[in-house]
Protein backbone atom coordinates (compact mmCIF):
# COMPACT_ATOMS: atom_id res chain seq x y z
CA UNK A 1 0.00 0.00 0.00
CA UNK A 2 2.26 2.79 -0.85
CA UNK A 3 -0.47 5.39 -0.48
CA UNK A 4 -0.76 4.51 3.06
CA UNK A 5 3.09 4.66 3.28
CA UNK A 6 2.79 8.28 2.13
CA UNK A 7 -0.04 9.29 4.36
CA UNK A 8 1.87 7.88 7.14
CA UNK A 9 4.90 10.28 5.99
CA UNK A 10 2.43 13.00 5.45
CA UNK A 11 1.29 12.45 9.11
CA UNK A 12 4.82 12.46 10.66
CA UNK A 13 5.76 15.66 8.55
CA UNK A 14 2.41 17.50 10.59
CA UNK A 15 3.21 16.43 14.53
CA UNK A 16 6.77 17.49 13.51
CA UNK A 17 5.44 20.79 12.43
CA UNK A 18 2.87 20.66 15.38
CA UNK A 19 5.96 20.65 17.57
CA UNK A 20 7.79 22.93 16.06
CA UNK A 21 5.04 25.18 16.30
CA UNK A 22 4.81 24.49 20.09
CA UNK A 23 8.28 25.53 20.56
CA UNK A 24 8.32 28.60 18.26
CA UNK A 25 9.69 31.25 20.30
CA UNK A 26 8.73 34.17 17.20
CA UNK A 27 5.66 34.90 15.24
CA UNK A 28 8.03 34.64 12.05
CA UNK A 29 8.40 30.47 13.50
CA UNK A 30 4.90 30.24 13.98
CA UNK A 31 4.19 31.28 10.48
CA UNK A 32 6.88 29.33 9.33
CA UNK A 33 5.25 26.12 10.96
CA UNK A 34 1.78 26.92 10.05
CA UNK A 35 2.87 26.81 6.42
CA UNK A 36 4.77 23.65 6.11
CA UNK A 37 1.65 21.93 7.74
CA UNK A 38 -0.15 23.34 5.44
CA UNK A 39 2.09 22.67 3.02
CA UNK A 40 1.81 18.73 4.14
CA UNK A 41 -1.77 18.53 4.23
CA UNK A 42 -2.74 19.49 1.13
CA UNK A 43 -0.15 17.42 -0.44
CA UNK A 44 -1.80 14.78 1.34
CA UNK A 45 -5.57 15.54 0.13
CA UNK A 46 -3.83 16.04 -3.41
CA UNK A 47 -2.97 12.36 -3.01
CA UNK A 48 -5.80 11.05 -1.59
CA UNK A 49 -7.93 12.94 -4.47
CA UNK A 50 -6.47 11.43 -6.97
CA UNK A 51 -6.67 7.76 -5.89
CA UNK A 52 -10.05 8.22 -5.60
CA UNK A 53 -10.04 9.86 -9.33
CA UNK A 54 -7.82 6.66 -10.71
CA UNK A 55 -10.80 4.69 -8.60
CA UNK A 56 -13.65 6.36 -10.05
CA UNK A 57 -12.38 6.37 -14.03
CA UNK A 58 -11.61 2.62 -13.51
CA UNK A 59 -15.60 2.10 -11.98
CA UNK A 60 -16.67 3.96 -14.52
CA UNK A 61 -15.48 2.46 -17.32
Amino acid sequence: MELLEEIDTIIEEVKDEANNLKIAESKEEEKEALREMLDALMRGARQVQEKLDQFNDRRYR
